[in-house]
């Protein structure tokens, strides 16, 4: 559902309340969302062009074309300029118009597509929007045409200055309440103990509790450790030998050299 302005609620009572609001900021303020309505109408009339004798041109049609503010709402305070944008094939295909009323009136013979340019009298983002609209001539013996659209704008929080422009040209202020952003409860707090004059034990929560060997299974693992003392003294009084074995080599290739000499 979309609100305009009335007769029971003007625009001077909309931009009161406006000042009211800007004037009075405060944190509940914040919390809230504003948005500003305004609606568009585009559109366009075609009919067959009487054929005179005096017509050189292949011109089969006369159409119009505008954009308006819906329920006439004045839409000159908020748009700068429209532009309209025909099909290549036209003398002037880029129109500008800078006042109202926001129309063209041309002729043509075949249906193409125009572009709409609408500017907005907005120092920030967004300063225009472009439509596209199917601009259609009644074919031989159809009754002329007239089409329009309505297009629906809504501007969230614009700045004082845009939104009055808004309100001006019969845009619809609402406000949208965000959800709570309260800081949740915090949680009860615990008291560390006192301190006390007997020590405490050190406790490693993160280690398992290992229970205590039995007798026989300390014997086991001093049986193992032996032998595995007694296997490292056999490897070695064996490499002893060797190595024995290769100084006496050693010293016999030496002996036998000498004789040699």
């Amino acid at each position: 559902q979309h609100y305009y302005i009335t007769n029971n609620l003007s625009s001077d009572v909309m931009k009161e309340e406006l000042t009211k609001q800007n004037d009075n900021v405060s944190v509940d303020s914040r919390k809230r969302i504003s948005k500003v309505k305004v609606a568009l109408t585009l559109g366009h009339s075609a009919s067959h062009r009487a054929k005179t004798a005096s017509s050189v041109d292949d011109f089969t049609h006369d159409w119009s074309f505008y954009v308006r503010g819906d329920h006439g709402c004045k839409i000159h305070h908020y748009i700068e300029r429209v532009v309209f944008k025909l099909h290549e094939s036209f003398k002037n295909p880029v129109q500008v118009i800078k006042k109202p009323p926001y129309e063209i009136h041309e002729q043509g013979y075949g249906t193409f597509i125009l572009f709409v340019e609408v500017n907005f009298k907005n120092k920030r983002n967004p300063k225009q929007i472009e439509y596209k609209y199917d601009l259609v001539l009644p074919a031989d013996g159809v009754p002329p045409i007239n089409r329009a659209r309505k297009e629906i704008l809504t501007f969230t929080n614009p700045n004082k200055e845009f939104m009055t422009k808004l309100i001006d040209g019969g845009g619809a202020l609402q406000h949208e309440n965000l959800p709570s952003t309260s800081l949740p409860k915090q949680p009860a707090q615990i008291e560390p103990p006192k301190e006390s004059n007997v020590p405490s034990p050190s406790v490693n929560k993160n280690r398992e509790h290992t229970p205590k060997p039995s007798k026989e299974q300390e014997e086991r693992r001093a049986a193992k450790e032996k032998r595995k003392e007694e296997r490292r003294k056999e490897k070695r009084a064996v490499e002893e030998e060797d190595e024995e074995e290769d100084d006496e080599d050693v010293r016999a290739r030496k002996k036998e050299k000498r004789k040699e000499e």
